[in-house]
């Protein structure tokens, strides 16, 4: 299978059962009803319905108003909230207006017409849901034998967080399970990750997962307790540890792919030189034949955004490409190695660059800014208490031949893409390449707020937390001080500093 990703961003196209002499012509179709919107801007959001059976509600759509004007910078104004008072737009030229019922997954504005020749099909591609191979959609099959979620929108919503835990201990697509041990190593079964569904019976899916809370010990908040059953009774965990990751809000996903490495480098104190308590630390992985920097996922095993995307297609969705070639089975599940396959690769090199291209324009909610002079005063204690020791506050990206908007742009996405030591409260017994059981990719934290306001939305890499309190007193090893500090406010000053996380 090779996907032709020319479909149009708004005015929905199937070419799933479109005769190849007839290809080029809908090409045209399309790209006619492209142009159309652009001078019109009158298609709305159309969900593929073709291709997709996806809620509307979760299709992401480019942005139906323009960026409100903010306060000119203070070019003085250095890296620090305590006097950064002039607050740049948060995504820089990637900001929109917040819209609460639909704050994410949305496409950057001014955006070229040269550009939505990969941003357009991507969409259309992250909509889709896909099918196992030879059930008649050549362009949109290959989906397992094993997989968590058939579409991206079962995991990533534009509303927010998908919701997690269900009643009566079920748990929906929106978590999925890493597998392996404290020295690195998966599970010589079930590999590095659970898979829960398969495409048929005769392949079986993996195990289920259920969720029981956990009590609040004193010292930590209530938690989340997972239990395994596997399908096949002869093939139990052992030793293995199993480890939820929720699906997180994606927001300015191509501006975080833009900071350049060095300044990444820079700002790693792996052995704490300057005495302060924290020693952030590059993760290095092997990126093909390039040993680069580790920046997406809960433990940056992913070193850029194309990766990331190739991972979640092989790992979650089971569909391969030409950065991950064979299928996600172990060389104990021989059957799984039987079953029909979509094409070698499932997703062609072009349909891997549009989703890429999709999630690198994707835009920053612009804060929500009740009372400037409270939310500084929260900026100045998240700085006092040392979350942004961290978090760190503002960003700025390097150059981009792609999209020449995101380049040279400054950011507010409070995170330094290291890794850090949280403690053991927060071990969950997982290795992942060079990332240490313990230790934890610095989340960004633009447009936690937003995420905040459902009150389904859970936090951390397992979602244990139920509030943003209680992810921070989960925060151990390098965070303890900023925890006991945080514990110590006066409970005004504490509203404050949450007023202020839930503006960014």
């Amino acid at each position: 299978m090779s996907l032709l990703p020319h479909s149009p961003n708004h005015c929905s196209l199937n070419l799933s059962n479109t005769p190849s002499t007839l290809l080029f012509p809908a090409i045209r179709r399309a790209l006619f009803c492209l142009t159309a919107t652009l001078l019109l801007s009158a298609c709305g959001g159309s969900d593929a319905s073709d291709n997709s059976s996806n809620d509307s509600s979760n299709t992401p759509e480019l942005p139906s108003q323009p960026t409100p004007p903010t306060p000119p910078d203070n070019p003085d104004s250095p890296n620090n909230p305590e006097t950064d008072i002039n607050w740049l737009p948060a995504g820089g030229n990637a900001t929109i207006a917040a819209d609460i019922s639909r704050p994410f997954l949305q496409i950057m504005p001014n955006l070229p017409s040269s550009a939505l020749g990969g941003v357009s099909p991507g969409r259309e591609l992250f909509i889709t849901e896909w099918t196992p191979a030879n059930q008649g959609r050549v362009l949109f099959d290959g989906v397992g034998p094993l997989f968590n979620a058939n579409a991206c929108t079962q995991c990533h919503s534009a509303e927010g967080r998908k919701p997690i835990y269900a009643a009566n201990g079920e748990l929906s697509d929106a978590i999925l399970f890493r597998l392996g041990n404290k020295q690195g190593l998966a599970h010589t079964y079930y590999g590095e990750q659970m898979q829960h569904q398969s495409i048929d019976t005769s392949i079986a899916a993996e195990g289920k997962m259920r969720y029981t809370i956990t009590a609040s010990n004193g010292n930590q908040p209530t938690g989340i307790q997972f239990d395994f059953s596997a399908t096949d009774p002869n093939q139990p965990l052992g030793d293995t540890a199993i480890s939820g990751r929720i699906s997180p809000q994606l927001v300015g996903m191509g501006l975080l792919d833009l900071i350049p490495e060095a300044d990444i480098i820079a700002a790693a104190d792996p052995d704490d030189n300057n005495n302060d308590g924290i020693s952030g630390r590059v993760h290095w992985v092997q990126d093909g034949k390039q040993r680069r920097i580790g920046r997406f996922g809960w433990k940056a095993i992913n070193s850029s955004l194309r990766t990331q995307n190739a991972n979640a297609m092989s790992q979650d969705m089971g569909l391969t490409t030409s950065v991950f070639m064979d299928p996600n089975c172990t060389a104990n599940q021989p059957i799984c190695w039987t079953a029909p396959n979509g094409g070698t690769p499932e997703v062609s090199d072009s349909s891997l660059d549009a989703v890429t291209d999709f999630m690198a324009a994707l835009a920053v909610p612009e804060r929500r800014v009740a009372d400037l002079s409270t939310f500084n005063k929260g900026a100045q204690l998240f700085t006092q208490v040392g979350c942004a020791s961290c978090h760190t506050p503002k960003q700025k990206t390097g150059a981009s031949g792609r999209f020449p908007l995101l380049a040279q742009q400054t950011i507010y996405p409070y995170t330094d893409l290291l890794l850090h030591d949280m403690g053991k409260g927060l071990d969950d017994g997982v290795k992942e390449k060079n990332a240490e059981s313990y230790e934890w990719r610095t989340p960004p934290l633009w447009g936690i707020g937003i995420v905040a306001r459902d009150p389904e939305a859970r936090f951390l890499h397992d979602g244990r937390a139920s509030s943003l309190t209680e992810a921070i007193l989960w925060h151990g090893g390098e965070a303890e001080s900023t925890k006991t500090r945080f514990r110590q406010l006066p409970a005004t000053q504490q509203q404050t500093l949450l007023s202020f996380l839930n503006g960014i």
